[in-house]
C-alpha cells in the first residue's frame, strides 16, 4: 500500500502557521483600515469600467488624459443628474421619516399590548412554578441595522470624506493605465507574467460584464415595479420602486430586502391586505423574472461561483464590511477565484469555487 502519512514535518507546521497568521493580518488590515480599501475597490472597479470609453475616444485622437477627464465628468453628471430627479422625493421621505417611525412605533406597542395580554391570559391557565418578578433594565443603544450598515465605512463623516477622493483616483488611474499596468506585471517573473496578464484581463471583464448586466436589470426591474406601486397609489413610489429593484439583486437575502421599504410605507398608509398583496406579488415575480431570465441574458456566466461558495462570501463579508461587503461579496470573491484558475498551486482552490 502506498504511504499516505501526513507530514508533521517542523518545515511544514511552520509554514502552514506563517500562512494563518499571514491570513490573519491581512483580515486585520482591511477590517481596520476598511474605509480606505473599499475607496480603493469602488475605484479600481470603475476605472475598469470605463476604461473601454477612453479607448473609444482615444481612435479620435483624443489625448488619453483629456478622455479620462470626459469619462469621469459624464459620470458624475449622469450621477448628479439622478441625484437631482430623487432629491425631492429623498427631502420629502426624510421629512415623513419621523411621522412613519412613529406610527411603527404605535403598531409595534399594540403589537406588544395584545402579545402581553395572551401571556398573562396563558399564565392564569399555566400557573408557572416561579412567581417573582425580576426587573428589567432597558438600555438605549444604536440600531443594529445602522451598525450593520456603517461597519465597513466608519462614520458618514469619514466615509464622504473618502469618497471624494474616488473621482481623482479614478482619473490618475485611466490616464496613468499603461504604466500601471506594466508596473504591475513588473512585479511578477518572466514565466509568470502571462498568467499575471490573463488574471488582470479576466477580472477587467469579469467586472465589467457583471456590473453593467446587473445594472441593466436593476434598470428594467424598476421599470415594471414602479408603474404597479403608482398603481397602487403607494407613497414615494418612484423611490420605493428603484430601491426595491437594486436591493432584490443582491443574491439569496435580496426579495426580503427589496420588499421591506415598500411594506413598510404600506405598513403606515393602508388598513387592507391588497395592496400588501399586490406589492410582495409584483417584488418576488420580478425578481423571479429576474434571475432566471434577465441575469442569464444580461450577465451571463461571468460569475462562474458556485451556490456555496457565494453563501459563504456573502457571510464574511458582510461580517467583515457590512452592507457594503455584501454589495461586493460576489465580485471580490469571483476575482479571487480568477487568481486561483490561473495559479497552479491554487488551482484546486479555484475548482471548488467554481460552478463544476
Amino acid at each position: 500500500m502506498p504511504d499516505t502519512k501526513l507530514d508533521f514535518s517542523p518545515a511544514t507546521a511552520a509554514a502552514t502557521s506563517l500562512r494563518v497568521i499571514a491570513a490573519a493580518i491581512v483580515c486585520a488590515s482591511i477590517y481596520y483600515a476598511s474605509s480606505i480599501v473599499i475607496t480603493l475597490i469602488c475605484s479600481i472597479g470603475i476605472a475598469f469600467i470605463l476604461d473601454p470609453g477612453v479607448q473609444l475616444l482615444e481612435r479620435f485622437r483624443l489625448p488619453r488624459w483629456l478622455g479620462a477627464l470626459l469619462m469621469v465628468l459624464l459620470t458624475l453628471g449622469v450621477l448628479y443628474l439622478l441625484v437631482y430627479l430623487v432629491y425631492d422625493r429623498a427631502v420629502a421621505f426624510m421629512d415623513d421619516l419621523p411621522k412613519f417611525a412613529a406610527r411603527i412605533k404605535q403598531i409595534i406597542a399594540h403589537i406588544q399590548v395584545t402579545t402581553t395580554s395572551i401571556r398573562q391570559s396563558t399564565s392564569t391557565i399555566l400557573p408557572s412554578s416561579t412567581e417573582a418578578n425580576v426587573p428589567s433594565i432597558r438600555l438605549e443603544q444604536e440600531s443594529p441595522w445602522m451598525q450593520f450598515l456603517l461597519r465597513g465605512i466608519g462614520s458618514l463623516y469619514a466615509f464622504t470624506v473618502t469618497v471624494m477622493f474616488i473621482p481623482f483616483l479614478i482619473f490618475f488611474m485611466l490616464t496613468s493605465k499603461d504604466h500601471i499596468w506594466s508596473a504591475t506585471l513588473n512585479l511578477f517573473s518572466l514565466e509568470r507574467r502571462q498568467a499575471a496578464e490573463d488574471v488582470l484581463h479576466g477580472i477587467a471583464k469579469m467586472v465589467r460584464g457583471y456590473v453593467l448586466g446587473n445594472l441593466l436589470v436593476a434598470a428594467i426591474s424598476a421599470a415594471l415595479i414602479t408603474p404597479v406601486f403608482a398603481a397602487v397609489e403607494l407613497r414615494y413610489a418612484l423611490l420605493m420602486g428603484p430601491l426595491a429593484a437594486f436591493l432584490s439583486m443582491i443574491p439569496y437575502i435580496g426579495v426580503a430586502l427589496g420588499l421591506l421599504p415598500p411594506l413598510l410605507i404600506a405598513l403606515v398608509q393602508y388598513d387592507h391586505m391588497e395592496p400588501f398583496l399586490t406589492i410582495s406579488l409584483t417584488v418576488v415575480i420580478v425578481h423571479f423574472l429576474a434571475v432566471n431570465l434577465l441575469t442569464p441574458k444580461l450577465v451571463g456566466h461571468r460569475v462562474k461561483l458556485n451556490a456555496l461558495t457565494v453563501t459563504i462570501a456573502m457571510m464574511f463579508w458582510g461580517w467583515l464590511w457590512g452592507g457594503i461587503g455584501l454589495l461586493l461579496a460576489v465580485p471580490l470573491t469571483a476575482a479571487l477565484k480568477a487568481v486561483c484558475d490561473n495559479v497552479r498551486p491554487l488551482k484546486p482552490y479555484g475548482q471548488w469555487m467554481g460552478e463544476g
